[in-house]
């Protein structure tokens, strides 16, 4: 029996010698178990801006019903519809708290078609834009729109609206129909090309 109790307390010293070795080593190569690592981080805000349309651009360019063909230069129904002014009601505003100018670009998505396959040609769609609004800017008849970015107005100033018109061609032989297309308006900062 006091072989045995011998054996146990010699058993006892020697895992005690062993962990507290143990604990020496781990503590001289630095693993506790948990362990902090830091790094900085950064970001350089270069520019911001914020662009809105106004109602009248928001709810469509719709030239209404034409009634009698062929038909030229169909004014857009907000074109010049501004309080007896003649201004027009679609604009594009770049908020006041940006801080950079804004470019505009302007396309449309396809030709004008009805779900029947007519078509009137990019062609016939024309738009023009401004930075001031009166009864003859932006002017008239302006650009054909297409299927890729156009530039406009360049270096709209933070606060400051972005005017625009539209009008439509049709032809003597235009089938009868509802035709319907996307125009796509994007702002980007001054200097930088549409995509």
């Amino acid at each position: 029996m006091e072989k045995k109790k011998e054996d146990i307390i010699l058993i006892t010293a020697f895992a005690v010698l062993l962990l507290a070795t143990g604990g020496l080593v781990l503590e001289e190569a630095g693993i506790t178990g948990m362990d902090v690592v830091s790094t900085s981080s950064q970001v350089a805000i270069q520019g911001y801006y914020a662009i809105s349309a106004s109602d009248a651009l928001s709810g469509g360019i719709d030239f209404g019903n034409v009634n009698s063909l062929p038909a030229y230069h169909v004014n857009a129904t907000h074109n010049y519809n501004s309080t007896n002014d003649n201004k027009t009601e679609y604009y594009i505003t770049v908020s006041s708290a940006s801080n950079v100018n804004v470019d505009f670009c302007v396309k449309a998505n396809s030709d004008l078609r009805t779900s029947g396959g007519d078509v009137i040609g990019l062609g016939n769609f024309t738009w023009e834009d401004d930075t001031t609004n009166s009864a003859t800017v932006p002017a008239v008849y302006g650009s054909s729109l297409t299927t890729s970015y156009v530039t406009g107005s360049t270096a709209v100033a933070p606060g400051n609206d972005n005017y625009y018109r539209f009008w439509l061609n049709i032809s003597a032989s235009q089938a009868v129909g509802t035709y319907n297309n996307t125009v796509h308006f994007q702002g980007v900062q001054q200097g930088t090309s549409c995509s």
